[in-house]
């Protein structure tokens, strides 16, 4: 049996040598791809990322939910909203921010650049004043080619406004783009939010963080809130039913009182009585009603969620994207790598062939 064949160290100093002798093509390589790296990244416009965290109000029936949860959480277990019959926790918070609904109710919000050359809505800065990269004419101009040669079947605009049920091309476009410019992430362990907005001008981006954050907490408290504030429509409504029927028994127990003063026949006095009690059961209800309806008052308030901005939005002074000189240094770094791994295996090729050539 012939021995296994140990593999053969690797010679580092050869490796050197033959970079060293080929170091004019990987110095030309990575020149070549550092300069196009460059005009790339300084093609791709700017962006400005703003971010709030918020702190949700967390109830000690909740924190306890919460820290079993977590416990949950380590053995692979969710347990979401079991805990409290709660089906909006803040998990799911990042699908509502990217749901149809609320990126079309962001289509009116006023923002406006750092300049003040652009005053307009959401929708418009999305749709007309965003800077693109120079190759992007190309592909808008084949796309508009391509729709010359195919064209679509004309779409319905709704006068009224958007219908968040039935979109056209360009509104699910921009919401596509709005979704990609909003980030929210939740801790798992301390439900502690933060919100975050992409835009090409930095005052757009803390406006917009600010909005989707206020509209965050108006949709949760909305939610969280909608049974308590049913009940209270419900009880003012009996409440005012119940007052106006007991102004109406009272209105006829007084006439009646007036009109028989004086009177001792017996059937006058029942008569009498049944009114007043008739008056008394109609008080009755109507004070029960009272009392629900500030009941009702108390538990909305109880309801409302609070939120703590742990940090607050900013207009951020630096961009965020892209990171030029990393893409730039990464590139480069890649194109040596390549480079160097192409020409010593080309020179151990060469090698290989010159010791296969008879003499």
């Amino acid at each position: 049996m012939d021995p296994k064949k140990e593999p053969q160290p690797i010679d580092l100093v050869e490796i050197f040598q033959v970079l060293f002798k080929q170091r004019l093509c990987i110095a030309k390589i990575c020149g070549i791809v550092s300069v196009v790296a460059v005009i790339y990244v300084c093609s791709i416009p700017r962006g400005y990322n703003a971010t709030v965290t918020l702190a949700p109000e967390i109830s000690s029936g909740a924190s306890l939910s919460g820290n079993i949860g977590s416990l949950a959480s380590m053995v692979g277990l969710n347990l979401g909203s079991s805990m409290n019959g709660d089906a909006l926790y803040p998990e799911i918070y990042p699908d509502v921010l990217n749901s149809t609904d609320f990126l079309v109710s962001l289509f009116d919000v006023k923002v406006q650049t750092a300049d003040g050359e652009i005053k307009t809505t959401l929708y418009d800065y999305f749709a007309v004043h965003q800077e693109r990269p120079w190759w992007s004419a190309g592909f808008s101009y084949i796309n508009s080619f391509i729709k010359s040669i195919f064209p679509k079947k004309e779409e319905q605009v709704n006068s009224e406004g958007t219908d968040s049920f039935w979109l056209t091309e360009d509104e699910s476009n921009i919401c596509k783009m709005i979704s990609d410019n909003i980030s929210c992430s939740v801790d798992k362990k301390t439900s502690v939010i933060t919100i975050g907005f992409t835009a090409q001008d930095a005052l757009v981006a803390a406006t917009m963080t600010d909005s989707v954050k206020q509209r965050l907490q108006d949709f949760i408290i909305e939610y969280k809130t909608s049974k308590a504030r049913n009940d209270l429509v419900y009880f003012e409504k009996m409440l005012n039913e119940s007052q106006k029927d007991y102004e109406a028994a009272q209105r006829v127990y007084s006439e009646y009182c007036d009109t028989h003063k004086g009177a001792v026949l017996q059937s006058y006095m029942s008569q009498q009585d049944f009114l007043e009690n008739q008056l008394q059961l109609s008080y009755t209800s109507y004070s029960q009603w009272v009392q629900q309806v500030q009941i009702a008052k108390a538990k909305l308030q109880e309801k409302t969620p609070s939120f703590t901005v742990v940090n607050s939005v900013t207009v951020p002074l630096r961009p965020s994207s892209p990171k030029r000189m990393l893409i730039v240094v990464g590139c480069v770094f890649l194109a040596f790598l390549c480079s160097s791994l192409y020409v010593y295996g080309r020179e151990q090729m060469l090698k290989k062939k010159e010791l296969k050539m008879p003499e």
